[in-house]
């Protein structure tokens, strides 16, 4: 049952992280679209769910030194090598107290902005004041996007983004580098929790964010709590009462997501008993087969997998459509369940 618990743990795990901003993702229409069956269009939750999916698939089969390396994380994150030794961590502008503050734009940068950006409108002082205000926060507006985009150019105009430049993305980096290897002394579980708030703090990639979850989880297996799987932390701290903000104290913070590690092997346990009832329940079906029936063989394969086809089913186990749809029927109703509800191109798995 090892593969299918770790299957099923990357899909909770997505689907956890798209709850956590707020947003809905089933769990069957996910793993309806991982399979290549949506049953309707797919929406963009459940399109960056996939992506999250599939980062854990590559993550879970690679060593976990190989992943924590610092080339390999620069590499991931669109970072180049440093050419000097990493600054020491800013202090937070917006109060966070941790020894890792929120790197960004200092509010002298932003309030520059707004002189300049008063200096514009300066010399008009006729006509109605709130059109002068109008006018002047247009001319921000348009200083702000002439900053991050460049717009003197027809390719500039074409790949219009809303990257800031003072994002500062390798600084932030280097930072959660740091942190991590100063949580090298630390238990195992301690340096995973401090690792997954420093990034929450720092938000070292702008178009990323969830891959902390994958990385505090990589450390817990590079310290040997998670040998054989990647853990779903984000699925504790979404199941957990405890919400995690950056304005909290760091203590508080560091505690909230050590129960949130907690309620993620709970959840972890109960769904592997879970799994190990329905594959009980199915097995009893077997009983009293021929020696060359494949129906152990196809319970086996519902719980290696989130979901089973007609075609999928009939290609592993090398028998007709048709002798699988048998085997469904014998199975019965409850145990695996049908997950499309439609007559044509179905799946079935155990969710």
């Amino acid at each position: 049952m090892a593969e299918g618990v770790r299957q099923r743990g990357h899909a909770f795990e997505a689907q956890a992280l798209i709850g956590l901003g707020g947003a809905l993702c089933p769990i069957e229409d996910l793993v309806l679209h991982d399979a290549g069956m949506d049953v309707r269009s797919p929406t963009p939750e459940i399109t960056r769910a996939a992506g999250f999916w599939a980062e854990r698939r590559r993550l879970a089969q690679r060593p976990p030194a190989e992943i924590l390396e610092p080339g390999a994380l620069r590499r991931r994150l669109g970072i180049a090598e440093p050419l000097e030794p990493a600054p020491a961590p800013k202090q937070s502008v917006t109060g966070i107290a941790a020894p890792w503050g929120r790197l960004g734009r200092d509010d002298d940068g932003d309030e520059a902005d707004e002189e300049d950006g008063d200096e514009v409108d300066a010399d008009d002082d006729s006509g109605n004041p709130a059109f002068a205000e109008i006018d002047a926060l247009l001319a921000r507006t348009r200083q702000k996007l002439d900053a991050w985009n460049d717009l003197s150019s027809e390719a500039g105009r074409k790949s219009l983004t809303l990257r800031d430049p003072g994002y500062d993305g390798a600084g932030r980096a280097e930072c959660w580098l740091a942190v991590l290897e100063e949580g090298r002394g630390l238990p195992a579980a301690l340096a995973a929790a401090v690792a997954l708030d420093a990034w929450l703090v720092l938000e070292p990639s702008e178009r990323a964010g969830e891959l902390g979850f994958a990385l505090a989880a990589t450390v817990l297996r590079q310290r040997g709590l998670a040998q054989a799987h990647l853990p779903a932390l984000g699925l504790g701290l979404r199941r957990g009462k405890f919400r995690w903000s950056p304005h909290q104290a760091l203590g508080l913070r560091i505690a909230g997501l050590l129960g949130a590690f907690g309620e993620a092997a709970a959840f972890g346990q109960a769904d592997l008993d879970r799994l190990s009832l329905a594959r009980t329940l199915m097995i009893r079906r077997c009983e009293g087969r021929r020696g060359n029936s494949k129906l152990g063989e196809l319970v086996e394969l519902f719980v290696a997998s989130p979901l089973v086809t007609v075609q999928l089913a009939a290609a592993r186990l090398q028998v007709s459509p048709q002798a699988v749809e048998a085997m469904l029927k014998e199975l019965g109703g409850t145990l695996p369940r049908e997950l499309t509800g439609r007559k044509r191109y179905r799946a079935w798995g155990i969710m």
